[in-house]
Order: structure tokens, then C-alpha cells, then sequence
């Protein structure tokens, strides 16, 4: 099984088994898995959204795709769409969203305090407008979050971390934590 390390901003779909880990502070991973074509795809998205130009004449896809929520989200659910999906036969996974920075008081005056909580709120805001299922999820507190995501079956394997926030914007960059 071939391994990926997804980085923030980045998206994969596994269109045969692909086991892909990431490491998660304030950012958010949602998992898109169907069972029947037994494959996934997850992003790792740094930001709530972006408003990216739409083309009426098929999709275009803007350079940050991969660092919003929303835009990420809309390409899953159009590849998935593509290969004929419908929404109810998806399993939609959530994680990470942690607050990282737990001894500042959280302000709507700064966003970049509660970017989390953004991340979250734009991430499940899609989900109920689009209809889809959402089958786990573990997001917020004062953690980040290592997962591990296989394509073929759609499983999770997740580990709370606890970490200085140095610590965990270093291991965010990196993409990955040791000893999973």
C-alpha cells in the first residue's frame, strides 16, 4: 500500500489504496470514502474559505483550493459527483479544528484566534447544505490530532497530541508526527 504524507493545503484521492497520514493543530481534515468503489479522499485545509471565480462552462480550479475548507469540499463532492456518486452513499469523516492557542481568550476581533472554530463551523455549514452524511468526527479542544486515513476502506486511525503550540505549528509544517 502506497504511503502519502498530506500537507496543509493539500488534498488527495486515492483511486487505489493509499494509506495517507497528517498532522492536524487549527487545521481540519475531512475524509469523502464510498465503499462500493472502495476509494476515499481527504484534504487538509488551513482556512475557512475563499471565494474562488466559478466557470459556467466546466471547473476551474484556483491555486489556494487546497487551503480552504470550502473550496476543497466543492472538489471532493464534483469528483466524487463525476463518477456518478450519489450523496447519500458517501461516509463524510471530520477532524482537528483544535483551539491552539487555549491561553488567549477567544475574540471574533481576531480570527486568527478562532480559526478552528472557523474551519469547524465552515466544514459542517457544507455538510448539511449538501446533504451528506456525516459518519465521525472528533474536532476542538486544546489538542492536535495524527491520522491516518486508507482509501480503500475509509477507516481512521487518530492520535491526540498535546504539544506547545511552537511545537505543533512545527510538526503541522512537517506534515507528520513520529511514533503514531
Amino acid at each position: 500500500m502506497k504511503i502519502i504524507r498530506l500537507d496543509p493545503g493539500e488534498l488527495f484521492i486515492g483511486t487505489v489504496p493509499a494509506e495517507v497520514h497528517t498532522v492536524l493543530g487549527s487545521c481540519v481534515s475531512i475524509t469523502f470514502y464510498h465503499s462500493r468503489l472502495r476509494q476515499g479522499a481527504i484534504c487538509h485545509a488551513r482556512k475557512p474559505a475563499h471565494h474562488c471565480p466559478r466557470s459556467h462552462s466546466g471547473l476551474k480550479i484556483c491555486r489556494e483550493l487546497g487551503d480552504h475548507v470550502q473550496c476543497s469540499l466543492e472538489f471532493m463532492l464534483a469528483w466524487f459527483d463525476h463518477k456518478g456518486v450519489s450523496r447519500q452513499e458517501l461516509e463524510v469523516k471530520l477532524f482537528g479544528g483544535g483551539m491552539m492557542f487555549s491561553t488567549l481568550p477567544v475574540s471574533m476581533e481576531n480570527p486568527m484566534l478562532n480559526m478552528g472554530k472557523r474551519n469547524i463551523d465552515t466544514a459542517m455549514a457544507f455538510i448539511r447544505a449538501s446533504r451528506l452524511h456525516l459518519t465521525a468526527s472528533d474536532v476542538s479542544g486544546p489538542w492536535a490530532r495524527q491520522i491516518v486515513f486508507y482509501t480503500d476502506s475509509g477507516e481512521i486511525k487518530l492520535k491526540r497530541i498535546r504539544k506547545s503550540a511552537q511545537e505543533l505549528e512545527r510538526l503541522e509544517r512537517l506534515g507528520r508526527l513520529e511514533n503514531l
